[in-house]
């Protein structure tokens, strides 16, 4: 009934285009109805408790319509303003975000915003004023001169494993904390103990698949958000997660938004009988 609800709503909805495409024209929330425009700090904002002694796990991807996840190893040829609006809604919500080293160096990590207006709005959903960038890397394979190294009042954090290379280590702590986590890969669930031992209570992961692939296979992923962009083109990077998955986890869907032709979803993880959430 859910898919039959949303196409019936879809249907009903005049879409906010007008007679020319992608126009950045406002959020609109088709599912659930009515369709209305939306703010999207109100449709986002939500209760995201502790699950027992770690974060709520978040996870934000954009993807085309056939599952392409990033061009030449970047994502954003894939967005446009739209899209690029709701990526700065979701970076309001987490105390951190994590992401993978590769995705760190090729998408160009800055440290995150600390702009007047983004503090307010973090302040609003209950996060910290400033937001922490927290790396994922075994090898330490990585430029340190990257902006997210070079502002010292915005020190990173880059988790990596108990026996990584002594000389890398070093090296980094001069630019970021760290946290070692698990022998010969990071160990994801202890990492975001860890986390939480730092005062976190709600992280999102921006990827990439690798890392999502690892956290959905530990059964940590609580809520994920999808964008799918109005485009198809194939290749050979596809789906939000990759790595050997554990059986399908079922999700319920929150919310469908919908502005310059692109679709915005939000879905949780479906209660279990033996949730203690």
């Amino acid at each position: 009934m859910v898919v039959k609800d949303i196409f019936v709503t879809i249907w009903r909805f005049e879409p906010p285009f007008g007679s020319r495409p992608c126009q950045h024209q406002g959020v609109h929330q088709i599912f659930p109805p009515p369709a209305t425009e939306v703010d999207p700090d109100d449709v986002y904002r939500d209760e995201r408790p502790l699950v027992g002694d770690r974060p709520w796990l978040m996870m934000n991807m954009v993807s085309t319509i056939d599952g392409v996840t990033d061009i030449d190893g970047v994502s954003a040829p894939l967005g446009g303003p739209g899209d690029k609006d709701i990526f700065g809604t979701i970076r309001t919500l987490p105390d951190i975000i994590l992401v993978g080293s590769t995705t760190a160096v090729s998408e160009h990590y800055n440290p995150p915003s600390t702009s007047v207006s983004t503090k307010a709005r973090r302040l609003a959903n209950g996060a910290w004023p400033v937001a922490r960038i927290a790396v994922v890397s075994g090898q330490l394979d990585f430029d340190l001169t990257l902006p997210m190294f070079q502002r010292p009042a915005q020190r990173p954090i880059v988790v990596t494993t108990v026996d990584a290379d002594p000389i890398k280590l070093e090296r980094v702590t001069e630019h970021a904390d760290l946290i070692q986590c698990g022998d010969t890969s990071v160990n994801l669930l202890q990492a975001l103990r860890d986390l939480a031992e730092l005062g976190a209570q709600r992280v999102l992961s921006e990827g990439g698949p690798s890392l999502n692939g690892g956290l959905l296979r530990e059964g940590l992923v609580d809520e994920v958000f999808l964008s799918v962009a109005p485009l198809m083109g194939g290749g050979d990077s596809r789906g939000i997660t990759r790595g050997d998955i554990p059986p399908f986890q079922e999700l319920i869907l929150r919310h469908v938004l919908t502005e310059d032709h692109f679709l915005f979803l939000r879905y949780t993880q479906a209660p279990q009988a033996s949730d203690t959430r």
